[in-house]
């Protein structure tokens, strides 16, 4: 199954009014009791603020790393590649649906894992490359950036449900295809998945990749994955979205071992924010279960993923840590970001019940001590709240790891090097494979940079 064409995206306001296509909440297996709860306090709850808004998207605060152009991650860039509009992959098991909503996929779930490609736009269209571009090495900016989804193309639909099956015909062999003729592009020819959190479409979904990829210097290829999860909190925190995210799982999994085989991609990184977090780490999980005669070696050799990233993730500590061996054998580098001020991953753990959130600093103790015990010497916690005495400031919300300008740039830096973390301009805290923010480390992670680069990203 594919498109027979494009779709023109007409509004990136309207994406919210898509279509749900899901019992009544009165069906789901939760008490009265407890719903009411919920309910009650939902209507005043910082988890109103959720993983993300509906909302256009704005570009991201400049990562500290390019403050004053002292990293220029645009120097080598071609007069072609100089443009308002990037262009990234996408991967959604969301359903398809009419353009009425100016959206191509809504709400509603597919048995299909459909792949396709994206425009999206940085700035309106009176924005130039130029205005862009201070826009993006300057810690102040005048007035916001906007980004929209302006097209999208589905190029193949295939069947997530028949991992291991190696062959790719037709539409989804011109998929590998145009992701390798976008890796031929690249200095580095790197992959980089985005996994969203709850509370978002699929318009955000591709907004995101592309964005990280054009602070990354538009030296990678991204890949949007988009589950189907609902434009309201209230679909996650009673269960709902949580089984989407679950059930996403395969997809996603099934996309890695696509893009390992058919592609020339010589890592695949992965970026999962909130609740994107349960369905990496269940794909991951699944995945090494697939392949337990390979050992570690093996594994990173066949899948070649480089840094596995978890942003902000709502995950309990419990589920992650059971998963978190396999994660390991995967993957060149687990990264966790955490900390003191993050109040969605707070309230979710109020309101949802179970144990503490991985993304918050009550499980970092055990997130430490667990790596220790079974030698993962691959994992990496960045504690975004530690040192804030020293700094002056505390790195919090639920957004940070992209609005923050310091924990942006750690992202960026990471994704664009795969530096372990004192090679990132990190400290490192008293216990292993814990490290934060320093107040020196706007200029620790310029000069990181560019001894690293050697002034030529």
């Amino acid at each position: 199954m594919s498109l027979s064409r494009s779709h023109q995206i007409v509004t990136a306001e309207n994406a919210g009014q898509a279509r749900q296509d899901e019992p009544n909440v009165s069906s789901f297996d939760v008490s009265c009791t407890y719903r009411a709860r919920l309910v009650f306090s939902l209507s005043a709850s910082v988890l109103l603020l959720g993983c993300a808004s509906t909302k256009s998207l704005g570009l991201m605060e400049t990562p500290v790393l390019y403050h004053q152009a002292a990293v220029d991650p645009f120097a080598h860039l071609g007069p072609e590649d100089k443009t308002t509009l990037t262009q990234v992959f996408y991967a959604t098991n969301r359903a398809p649906q009419d353009l009425k909503t100016g959206l191509p996929y809504g709400n509603g779930t597919s048995g299909l894992l459909h792949l396709g490609r994206a425009t999206v736009r940085l700035g309106d269209e009176n924005t130039r490359w130029e205005d862009l571009y201070l826009a993006s090495v300057s810690p102040n900016r005048e007035s916001l950036i906007p980004l929209t989804l302006q097209e999208a193309t589905e190029l193949a639909a295939i069947e997530p449900d028949k991992p291991g099956e190696h062959a790719l015909v037709g539409d989804a062999q011109s998929v590998a295809s145009a992701i390798n003729k976008e890796l031929e592009k690249t200095k580095d020819k790197e992959l980089l998945i985005y996994v969203h959190g709850t509370k978002v479409d699929f318009a955000n979904a591709c907004a995101l990749t592309a964005e990280i990829d054009h602070f990354t210097g538009r030296d990678l290829v991204g890949v949007g994955f988009a589950w189907p999860s609902h434009q309201n909190i209230l679909s996650y925190v009673l269960g709902m979205d949580v089984r989407r995210a679950t059930s996403s799982a395969g997809s996603l999994r099934r996309l890695i071992e696509l893009l390992a085989d058919h592609t020339r991609a010589e890592h695949i990184n992965l970026i999962a924010y909130s609740a994107g977090g349960r369905v990496a780490s269940k794909a991951l999980h699944e995945l090494r279960g697939a392949y337990g005669a390979l050992d570690a070696d093996a594994l990173k050799k066949r899948f070649r993923l480089g840094a596995v990233i978890f942003a902000a993730a709502d995950v309990p500590v419990d589920r992650f840590l059971e998963r978190l061996p396999a994660i390991s054998e995967l993957s060149d580098q687990v990264v966790v970001t955490v900390s003191d001020g993050d109040d969605a991953l707070e309230a979710a753990k109020s309101l949802m019940g179970g144990q503490s959130r991985m993304g918050t600093l009550e499980a970092e103790d055990e997130e430490e001590a667990f790596a220790t015990s079974h030698d993962l010497e691959n994992l990496e916690i960045i504690d975004v709240s530690r040192g804030q005495g020293e700094r002056g400031f505390d790195i919090e919300g639920h957004h940070y790891w992209y609005r923050h300008p310091w924990a942006s740039s750690d992202i960026v830096l990471l994704v664009r090097t795969e530096l372990e973390p004192p090679h990132r301009g990190l400290e490192p805290a008293e216990r292993p494979r814990v490290w934060f923010f320093a107040p020196h480390y706007p200029q620790s992670v310029q000069d990181a940079a560019r001894q690293a680069l050697k002034g030529q990203w």
